[in-house]
């Protein structure tokens, strides 16, 4: 059977502004750090409003 770990991390990026093409600065940094997780192996689960939920298998 399959084990994960999960993590939490509070990104002060609401996702809905760093889509907003106004705001491309926050896209930037939202995505920079959404690829320096997944270099990790952190694979992004859910958002929830400023709240980011990851997971990786053990």
């Amino acid at each position: 059977m399959k084990k994960f770990e999960y993590r939490l991390e509070e990104l002060h990026i609401d996702i809905k502004s760093a889509l907003n093409p106004v705001y491309t600065e926050l896209h930037d940094q939202l995505e920079e750090k959404l690829n320096e997780l997944g270099k990790e192996g952190w694979r992004l689960c859910g958002v929830n409003g400023c709240l980011y939920y990851f997971a990786r298998e053990l």
